[in-house]
């Protein structure tokens, strides 16, 4: 495992550096696949809906798009030849691997079809529920990528195992995820205040679906307990907005408070399944207003999760 992430320094002035969000397009598929449902004036799967709890909508599209370490960590001394990107949402990354790498096969996977309809040759998508048994050849695929996937796995010992099973020997599955407890090393998220309840909140919520929201903590001990070898971790953080001294940092920052503010209001209003539509909006203004103060020096923790399946 890699060493721990180093304490953040705080920037005096914190300020902006006016990164971009990217936009979203659909892909069209079976009809069936858009049966969407509406609730509170947001847009959710049609089907699978025990699959993913989030919404598919324009908005939580761009909130995703905005991606956080979206490079690949791949450690594998060959570039991959056949690729399986897991909960693709809109493509970005299964397309931006494909058109920088045109031998190879990349095949995204989600429940909702809201990829592109232009995308690389080398580059196709399909829906599925990867919760059901998958069609794909054993021993298949080099290389297997899993982003942002909290709350979507009843069973993530049976996913890798069942990864595993699909992987080619000597190749890689790569697991990213941003935890869902909020964290500081100063101690200046307050006591009681609607960032530190948030992190409870999704405790709730994992003990009444049976579902885990706390993907990046389990990562690492289910991929290495499928069977995977020649693990590694790293560990970023990643700030809730501009207040940081380093500049990378603060770019990450600036996206990352980007993102929760505008997909917030997305995870919340179906997580908080025993609130109001009323006390829902309430909470989520309270968390809005302390993602923007720079007082407070808050931050998630990426976790990069790599695992090899052995040779023999």
């Amino acid at each position: 495992m890699d060493p721990a992430p180093e304490r953040i320094e705080v920037d005096s002035n914190p300020g902006y550096v006016f990164i971009d969000a990217i936009g979203a397009d659909t892909f069209t598929l079976r009809s069936s696949a858009f049966k969407y449902r509406w609730e509170n004036g947001r847009r959710y799967h049609g089907e699978h809906v025990d699959s993913y709890w989030g919404p598919n909508d324009e908005q939580q599209q761009e909130a995703e798009d905005i991606s956080l370490g979206s490079d690949s960590y791949i450690i594998s001394p060959t570039i991959p030849q056949r690729v399986l990107d897991i909960g693709c949402g809109t493509g970005a990354w299964a397309i931006d691997f494909a058109d920088e790498n045109p031998s190879a096969e990349v095949i995204g996977i989600d429940i909702s079809p809201i990829q592109p309809s232009l995308v690389p040759p080398n580059c196709r998508f399909e829906v599925d529920d990867i919760n059901k048994p998958w069609t794909f050849p054993s021993d298949y695929f080099d290389f297997i990528h899993v982003r942002n996937m909290l709350g979507t796995v009843r069973d993530w010992m049976e996913f890798h195992k069942t990864a595993l099973m699909h992987i080619a020997p000597g190749g890689w599955i790569e697991q990213v995820e941003i935890s869902a407890i909020t964290r500081s090393d100063d101690g200046t998220i307050p006591s009681g205040s609607a960032l530190e309840r948030w992190s409870g909140v999704w405790s709730d919520v994992s003990e009444k679906l049976g579902i885990t929201f706390h993907t990046a903590e389990i990562s690492f001990e289910a991929i290495q307990a499928a069977g995977f070898t020649n693990i590694h971790q790293r560990i970023v953080k990643i700030p809730f907005g501009t207040w940081p001294k380093d500049r990378k940092l603060k770019a990450w920052g600036e996206l990352y408070q980007y993102f929760l503010l505008q997909g917030i209001e997305g995870f919340a209003l179906r997580s908080l399944i025993d609130w109001s539509y009323d006390e829902a909006q309430i909470f989520l203004a309270e968390i809005r207003k302390e993602l923007r103060d720079p007082s407070i020096h808050g931050y998630s923790e990426l976790r990069i999760v790599f695992g090899q399946k052995p040779l023999k």
